[in-house]
């Protein structure tokens, strides 16, 4: 049975090729396929040129086949293109209706039928038969028909050039790079005419009844259709001066002429032209004469009593009959014309003869002559355009040759269609300045004619095709476009053609970005899973792979002499399928020079496409005789029971057979209906290239017999393929025989529920739980009323009030009276030094005072738009709970923050969430997070003070704020359950309007500069309100976008906004609707800024786009990279000037020239994530920290500017220099060490002895040991000298450790631990002292307990100590500084005794988890749970 389905369809298929036409556009063969090799040897070499002629066509690109034509018809190959062309066309079964059971469906009949097989568990979708919910819009066409027409481009009277490419006619603006589209041809356009008032066209096409249609081409809409008349084609028109009536000539056998009164659609008068070919008509605007010319034809045609009279052209002396190709009139009424020569003539007004002859014009045949006020133009096929004076005085020339040599892409190479040989010009139009060039190639150029050498330097590229091929055998015209694919993650695609060239374009500029020439017609391309590199099947049936960005050839291999039908990388990259039409399937690896690995044999037709599984293990293929195969790779056996595979996902699906796809055919097709078809990247629709030209969109999967769909018009006939864009923004589709390159936009409907990514979701929620967690005024704590002092009442924490002293205390104890070391079980190790006599001011406040110089940080892991410019240049931004205002020249900073020794409130006293510029760029408004959050009003002039303090309304965290385009009110939004909105007049505090925003997290608002409206988004949430009252009004996104988390907005003008969404998205909302979108164009849109004439998008992949106003073109893509900095992840934009600032969500902030596009880091700091670890160098005015972003870093303190970071892959909770200073030990969140060279970061040693945590490290003052602190309750001691070998450990804590001291003799170690033990070890051997009296007169090399007589005052009377978090002893041992949970720093004398008095200083927003002084105690830097570094500048006095 297997074998009669395999007859019948191999019968079928010798019927398609006899048919001629459909045989040839499938490519089919007749020839008995060829053994494959076993070795790569065999058919070396991949140029279709040396195969034998059964294989070959004789298609050349130069048209050459020496003994065939004369010289003459040589360089005429165009010509004679033109002449033997009939357009011939088939006809298509008419369209089925829908069909739901597969059963009644056209594959149910063929010999796939039996490996259809649905998944496991697969029920059909009750609507898989309907119309999808998706839509296609035309968004450029690239291509432009100028092989077989002449004088088809013209600028219309908004200076907009018009033309026509496949079955479209294109309006182009040049200043905005966007085309309007008139697609209602059914058929290639043919012959364009433009009416004299320069506002409408006509165009004519090919067809067995073709269509005439006159248009607008402001509103591309149609005006008249006018068939019935001709056959065949309408190869040229042409209105007559008053613009009522149009000259039609038609390619039927007799090439009849009609006159038609265009807007009443009738025929006013028709002849027949010529037995021979008429190439152009044109009306003569002041005579009213109608010229036609052709092969050896000139006519002369006047309109008497309904009929057309034509008379010959008369040479006389000046010449004989010759193939006239061009006509233009002087403003005497004369007619000039060119013929295949090189020759023009000139022909008397109103009558036919011929009164001048110009010789020589052209080498080659004149294919188009346009006249001016100041020239006579002529183009040719030697690519040149001469310039003339009235008299044919030749002025200068365009050498069309120089310029597509001279236009080159990156690699020098260039970018148009070129082979060494003239530019064939076929179409000129001059309009003031701007001449537009159409070329025999698809290209379509613009020159600058204001010099007569402007042109060299001042062209552009309108829009780029494959060029057609002239196969002299057949004196035709046959090349056509195959091969297409788009690239795996950028907006790019390739295509390959029969031109013998591999084109990429780019779909966001919408150009062609470089043109690749090969040595053979290309049938198929594909892109490597990571875009590196392109693989190019060929006609004659080898194949090879190149660089995608150098274009340097990899592989070369031919073991096929048959169409290479289909090309794909595996998706991990390491296979290569090669699917020929001598029925096999060859496998190369890629890991071994593409050496071939095996060969997929048992197709009885030729192989069409292929498809690999997601793992790469499984290849799927379709034949022509409908055979669906599958195959396990690389062992190339084929897997007989196509049901195991069911469950296997496809990582492609273009196979135009399986059961997915059954719906896509018509119940009556021939076969040949689908040419090609793609699956969408989200595996929602499916679109197919369709033989008759249609693009049709279905549902996927569409498991139905007929499946109802949208169908598309634009190309002409023979789409041949279709390919989505990485994410599904655009679909591409190619035309065989236009050679057009469609890309249209693709829209998804609004459809459930998203899929946050994780940066995104970690700031919509976890930033909310840390502002539960974490936030300071968010900590609460059960209190007891104590009494009053001074008529205050008095409370303490219930667990101070509780408290009872330890009972082991010594009678020696060195505790003071009062101290609160007492309560905790470290009071047994407490003992004063003897012969210690207190100094009579010892309570006192220190000399010492600290003055914060430099705060490194910058808010942005779940803050946006934070980042400002002020008026004069300084950079406003916030960190931890400070407003920064930073001067960029200095580089150095001055604070709006609080002072925690002040009685009054004066800056912020919780995590700054938000920052809002005025719009004088002076005032400045920031947001903080915790219960009853402020909100603050400062100048970024004077910062000591704030300008107004808004408290009460916002209950958890002021996410976002906004000034109004005045500035006269300031809006801001609450993180609480109804995330409210608040409307303030700021300089009075009053609340003027307020109402409950979302029940979802609401991320940003922002208010238009242009007009009196906010927008606020969040998840799933873009409303637009007018605030007095604020009054909200959801976006409507209609099938333009998908309602999704947005993130950013921007206002390029009056009642316009643009939206950046989680998934990449740009939105331009018009008012509340949204009027057109730039899909997926970043990982997630995370900032967007804009002015008038440019939109500025950033995301979290580190690109920075520049957009039109309008969003329709890319301007320009800048990739943020620097060194030492991981992924940019741009949160906040403010533009300000040419000058851009950028702020990354892992703390960099970088200011770019939007000139140069060049860019400069301004300053850093430690990404999202605790910072545990700090320790000074020794002997030099650098530091290190590690923390939670997996980073160590070193800093270089008087240059305020890190120096170096290593990413260490984990977090990090504890560093420490060696005491040489050439060393830095990390201890990481894993429990594991790492020893760094502290001048490179390279890594020395490497420990893991446990498995919790290291919270603190140290090393002996003589640098042999280093004493390691784990939450294991342990410490591991290591001996450097011995390679880090341990050597002990000391046991004995109850809790984790959290402090470590050495002595200065190396000889003992102290610890202290979570729960405040304090404890005693001898070094290195771990053994614990037991009797701390022993040790009262040790001299600590340093003191970081917050433990322990020396510091017993630190703790305040109503605490436990619970909340001082570190200390460190100043070199000079006159004083003490010590970090809290509430992110005070204060100052003691040292030793500290109880009732001490201090100095405090507030700027962290958290807690202080380390304090270190540098050795010379010049500064005291702090590190939080905030993210900041403070740097304090030590000086002496009150500060």
């Amino acid at each position: 049975q297997a074998r009669a389905c395999r007859a019948s369809a191999m019968a079928f298929v010798k019927r398609l090729i006899g048919r001629g036409g459909g045989g040839e556009q499938l490519g089919l063969t007749t020839t008995t396929a060829p053994a494959y090799g076993v070795n790569d040897d065999e058919y070396e070499g991949y140029d279709d040129e040396h195969r034998d002629g059964d294989y070959d066509h004789g298609a050349r690109l130069d048209g050459t086949n020496d003994g065939l034509f004369t010289t003459e018809e040589r360089d005429d190959e165009n010509v004679l293109g033109q002449l033997h062309e009939r357009y011939g066309r088939r006809t298509f079964a008419a369209e089925s209706g829908v069909i739901k059971p597969t059963s009644g469906g056209f594959l149910a009949k063929k010999a796939c039928a039996g490996e259809l097989h649905a998944p496991t568990s697969h029920v059909c979708a009750f609507n898989a038969h309907t119309v999808p919910e998706n839509d296609l819009q035309l968004d450029f066409a690239y291509g432009y028909r100028g092989h077989d027409t002449r004088h088809n481009a013209v600028y219309n009277v908004d200076g907009k050039v018009v033309y026509a490419s496949a079955a479209t006619g294109v309006v182009y603006d040049g200043n905005e790079h966007v085309q309007q589209f008139f697609t209602f041809h059914g058929d290639d356009i043919l012959c364009l005419a433009i009416h004299p008032e320069l506002d409408i066209v006509a165009t004519g096409q090919a067809g067995r009844d073709p269509v005439v249609c006159v248009w607008s081409t402001k509103t591309c809409e149609i005006l008249a259709e006018l068939r019935g008349f001709h056959q065949r084609a309408v190869v040229s028109l042409s209105f007559d001066s008053t613009g009522k009536f149009l000259a039609t000539v038609g390619l039927d056998d007799e090439h009849s002429i009609a006159v038609y009164d265009w807007e009443n659609k009738k025929v006013l008068a028709n002849s027949k032209g010529d037995v021979k070919r008429i190439f152009n008509c044109e009306y003569n605007p002041y005579d009213g004469r109608i010229v036609t010319v052709g092969e050896n034809h000139i006519k002369f045609w006047v309109m008497e009593n309904g009929y057309l009279v034509g008379k010959n052209g008369v040479y006389g002396r000046l010449g004989k009959p010759s193939t006239i190709l061009s006509i233009a009139f002087g403003s005497d009424g004369s007619a000039y014309t060119g013929n295949q020569h090189g020759v023009i003539h000139q022909w008397a007004d109103g009558g036919e003869e011929c009164i001048q002859k110009f010789d020589h014009v052209h080498q080659g045949p004149v294919h188009d002559l346009f006249i001016s006020e100041d020239y006579i133009i002529s183009c040719g096929k030697d690519g040149k355009i001469n310039f003339f004076t009235q008299y044919m005085e030749k002025v200068f020339s365009v050498d069309m040759g120089q310029v597509v040599e001279s236009i080159v892409d990156d690699q020098g190479k260039p970018v148009c269609y070129y082979d060494g040989k003239a530019v064939c010009v076929k179409s000129l139009y001059l309009d003031g300045v701007q001449l537009l060039v159409g070329t025999a190639t698809g290209e379509l150029f613009e020159f600058d004619l204001s010099t007569e050498d402007a042109w060299k330097r001042n062209r552009r590229i309108i829009t780029q095709g494959h060029a057609n091929v002239f196969d002299a055998h057949a004196s035709l015209y046959n090349a056509e476009l195959w091969g297409l694919d788009c690239h795996p993650s950028q907006a790019k695609f390739i295509t390959a053609g029969d031109d013998r060239t591999v084109r990429t374009y780019d779909m966001y500029l919408r150009r062609q970005l470089s043109s690749r020439n090969v040595a053979s017609r290309a049938r198929s391309c594909a892109y490597s899973h990571d875009g590196k590199y392109i693989a190019v099947g060929f006609y004659g049936g080898g194949f090879m792979v190149y660089e995608e960005k150098t274009g340097q050839e990899v592989a070369a291999k031919k073991h096929r002499r048959s169409i290479i039908s289909d090309v794909k990388f595996s998706p991990d990259g390491r296979w290569l399928a090669v699917a020929s039409h001598d029925f096999f399937i060859d496998i190369y690896d890629t890991k071994s020079h593409y050496k071939r690995a095996g060969v997929c044999k048992g197709h009885g037709a030729p192989v069409t496409n292929v498809d690999w599984s997601e793992d790469g293990k499984y290849l799927q293929s379709v034949s022509q005789d409908f055979e669906l195969l599958f195959w396990e790779i690389p062992s190339c056996e084929l897997i007989e029971f196509a049901a195991a595979l069911k469950d296997v996902k496809w990582a492609t699906w273009t196979c135009t057979i399986g059961w997915p796809v059954q719906g896509v055919w018509p119940k009556h097709s021939d076969g040949t209906d689908v040419n090609g078809l793609a699956r969408s990247r989200d595996g929602r629709v499916v679109a197919t290239a369709n033989e008759d030209g249609v693009v049709r969109l279905f549902r996927y999967p569409s498991d139905v017999g007929r499946a109802d769909h949208k169908t598309f018009v634009g190309h002409s006939f023979h789409v041949t393929k279709c390919c989505f864009s990485y994410n599904d923004e655009f679909l591409v589709t190619i035309g065989g025989e236009d050679r057009t390159v469609l890309q249209w936009r693709h829209y998804e409907p609004d459809e459930g529920d998203e899929e946050m990514t994780s940066d995104v979701e970690e700031e919509i929620f976890t930033a909310v739980e840390d502002y539960e967690d974490f936030g300071i005024t968010n900590k609460m704590e059960q209190m007891v009323f104590t009494g009053h002092l001074k008529g205050i009442p008095q409370y303490v924490p219930l667990s101070v009030y509780k408290a009872t002293p330890m009972h082991d205390i010594p009678p020696d104890s060195g505790l003071d009276a009062g101290s609160r070391l007492a309560f905790l079980p470290c009071a047994s190790s407490i003992y004063a030094p003897d012969d210690y006599v207190r100094e009579p001011d010892i309570l006192s406040a220190p000399l010492e005072a600290v003055q914060l110089e430099f705060a490194h940080g910058y808010r942005a892991h779940d803050a946006r738009d934070n980042l400002h410019y002020a008026a004069f240049g300084d950079v406003v931004y916030s960190t931890a709970g400070l407003g920064i205002v930073y001067n960029r020249e200095a580089h150095s900073q001055v604070f709006m923050g609080e002072n925690p020794a002040s009685e009054e409130i004066s800056g912020h006293t919780d995590d700054v969430t938000c920052c809002a510029r005025h719009p004088n760029g002076v005032i400045f408004a920031t947001g903080e997070a915790g219960c009853n959050p402020k909100l603050i009003v400062w100048s970024s002039n004077a910062t000591k003070r704030p300008v107004v303090i808004i408290q009460g309304y916002f209950k958890k965290a002021i996410a976002s704020a906004t000034f109004s385009r005045d500035g006269s009110k300031l809006c801001a939004v609450d993180c609480d359950v109804g995330h409210k909105i608040g409307v303030y007049n700021w300089q009075t505090g009053e609340l003027l309007s307020s109402c409950d925003g979302s029940p979802e997290k609401i991320v940003n608002i922002a208010w238009s500069p242009f007009q009196d409206y906010i927008v606020t988004l969040g998840v799933k949430h873009c409303v637009f309100w007018s605030p007095d009252p604020l009054k909200g009004r959801k976006a409507v996104f209609s099938k333009r976008g998908t309602i999704q988390t947005a993130l950013c907005c921007g206002f390029p003008a009056a009642d316009t906004t643009v939206v950046g969404t989680q998934d990449g998205s740009l939105y331009l909302f018009r008012g509340y609707q949204l009027g057109t979108n730039a899909r997926r164009v970043h990982k997630v849109a995370q900032a967007i800024t804009a002015t008038r004439d440019m939109i500025i998008s950033a995301g979290s992949e580190g690109v920075v786009k520049f957009w039109t106003a309008d969003l329709s073109l890319l301007l320009r893509s800048v990739s943020i990279e620097y060194p030492n900095v991981t992924t940019a992840c741009v949160k906040s934009m403010h533009l300000h000037g040419k000058m851009l600032l950028l702020g990354t969500r892992t703390g960099e902030v970088f200011e770019m020239n939007t000139t140069s596009y060049s860019y400069n880091l301004l300053f850093q700091g430690h990404g999202y994530g605790t910072i545990w670890g700090l320790d000074a160098h020794p002997s030099d005015h650098q530091i290190c920290t590690v923390g939670d972003d997996s980073t160590v870093r070193v800093w270089d303190v008087p240059s305020r500017r890190m120096v170096m970071v290593r990413h260490l892959g984990a977090k990090a909770r504890s560093c420490a220099y060696h005491p040489d200073g050439t060393q830095i030990a990390v201890g990481l969140a894993g429990g594991g060490i790492i020893i760094f060279s502290s001048d490179s970061l390279d890594t020395v040693h490497l420990r893991k002895d446990r498995g919790e945590p290291i919270g603190v490290l140290k090393y002996s003052p003589n640098g042999q040991y280093i004493a390691v602190g784990s939450d294991e309750n342990t410490i591991d001691i290591y001996d450097v000298g011995k390679q880090y070998s341990r050597i002990g450990v000391a046991k004995g804590h109850s809790s984790k450790v959290i402090q470590l001291d050495w002595s200065t003799d190396s000889a003992l170690l102290q610890s202290a631990s979570a729960n405040a033990e304090l404890l005693f070890w001898e070094m290195p051997n771990g053994a614990q002292v037991k009797f701390p009296a022993d040790l009262r007169n040790v001299e600590w090399y340093t003191w970081s307990s917050t433990y322990g007589w020396p510091v017993q005052g630190i703790i305040p009377n109503h605490s436990l100590g619970d909340d001082i978090t570190c200390c460190d002893r100043s070199h000079t041992r006159t004083c003490v500084a010590v970090g809290d949970a509430r992110g005070v720093l204060r100052v003691f004398q040292y030793p500290t005794h109880q009732n001490a008095q201090s100095r405090s200083f507030g700027a962290h927003s958290g807690a202080i988890t380390q304090v270190k002084f540098l050795f010379d105690d010049s500064y005291v830097i702090t590190v939080g749970a905030d993210m900041t570094i403070c740097q304090w500048r030590v000086v002496l006095g009150a500060a």
